[in-house]
């Protein structure tokens, strides 16, 4: 008789031939091998799905499916509308795990009893950095480890949890750091939106700490290697990325405008101005002069840009950034398609 998976693995996969291989195998060799490995091709146009049907006659654990090309989004929920574990990780195509990461995560959860086990993973291969190096991010998004019950994410994780006044995200973000409970998800109807292609994971991991009665957070690095990938979508220049940005405003809006528990109103606003400077970033991708001229007057004449309050006061950001939040308020696109 067959053993039931304990860990649904999902991978969204889109043109990955050159490190799909690696990514898989660093799955088909954990230490836990009752896997359900799922992975989604998202219409590549490479070799990535004749590589993933090549990899599933050698491992019978191994599902691959088929789609056009929708993004990262779609196929995570195509991801998990077919987990039939009792947990399930995402992985990303150009990471890999740690040999017993996974049976380090799965302990945690059984142990602890929780919705999800959180971790911090390795950077490999990052410009400047030592080949394995703790994921860090600002001071202010920082957590630390243990046991997190209702109480503990009302009093720490909520202040910040979609952002800070810093300008900078909360601490929950990557959906590929945890590990969840395949039901939990389910019951309370977590997924991607789907017309959100590009940091897709902001609200997903948000929606998980308001469901949540109880996670771990492993602050110890291991289990999962980031790898700098220098052609992935979020270093270079795409088009729609600033409509994809105005989707993130919309739906947190939709989800967190009237939370009865806590009053997001204020993470809100700052949220709207970390992702209005995300977009406004991408101008320094694009390398004709004219079309960032045309892309920056676009932006910064957009109904949200222009209806989002600006409260200096609240932020606590250089004065070198409060000049250019006043300049975006100011609407002076044209200085930003110059420098």
């Amino acid at each position: 008789m067959e053993k039931q998976a304990k860990v649904s693995i999902i991978v969204p996969v889109y043109n990955a031939e050159d490190y799909i291989k690696k990514c898989i195998s660093s799955i088909c060799t954990q230490s836990v091998s009752e896997l359900q490995i799922i992975l989604v091709d998202d219409g590549s146009t490479d070799n990535s799905l004749e590589i993933c049907r090549q990899l599933q006659k050698n491992d019978n654990r191994i599902e691959v499916f088929h789609q056009e090309n929708q993004g990262a989004s779609a196929a995570r929920n195509k991801g998990m509308q077919l987990a039939n574990a009792e947990w399930v990780m995402f992985v990303d195509s150009d990471d890999w795990l740690e040999k017993d990461g996974l049976q380090q995560l799965y302990e945690l959860a059984q142990k602890y009893q929780v919705d999800f086990v959180r971790y911090r993973a390795f950077r490999t291969e990052w410009p400047g950095m030592e080949r394995n190096v703790p994921c860090r991010v600002e001071t202010v998004r920082e957590m630390q480890g243990g046991i997190y019950d209702r109480k503990r994410i009302l009093q720490e994780i909520y202040p910040r949890l979609l952002a800070t006044r810093q300008l900078t995200l909360g601490p929950v973000v990557g959906a590929w750091g945890a590990l969840y409970r395949t039901d939990f998800l389910k019951k309370n109807q977590i997924f991607f939106f789907e017309e959100i292609k590009f940091s897709e994971d902001i609200l997903f991991s948000a929606k998980v700490i308001l469901c949540t009665q109880k996670f771990y957070y492993k602050e110890e690095a291991g289990i999962y290697h980031y790898w700098y990938n220098p052609d992935s979508i979020s270093k270079s220049f795409r088009e729609g990325r600033w409509e994809s940005c105005k989707k993130i405003i919309e739906h947190a809006e939709i989800e967190f405008k009237n939370r009865k528990e806590y009053c997001f109103k204020q993470q809100l606003n700052w949220l709207t101005w970390f992702v209005i400077l995300v977009g406004l970033k991408e101008r320094g991708k694009m390398t004709d002069r004219s079309e960032r001229k045309v892309y920056c007057r676009k932006l910064l004449n957009d109904p949200v840009v222009r209806r989002c309050p600006l409260k200096i006061q609240e932020l606590d950001v250089p004065e070198k950034q409060k000049i250019l939040l006043y300049m975006i308020k100011k609407n002076w696109w044209w200085i930003f398609s110059l420098i």
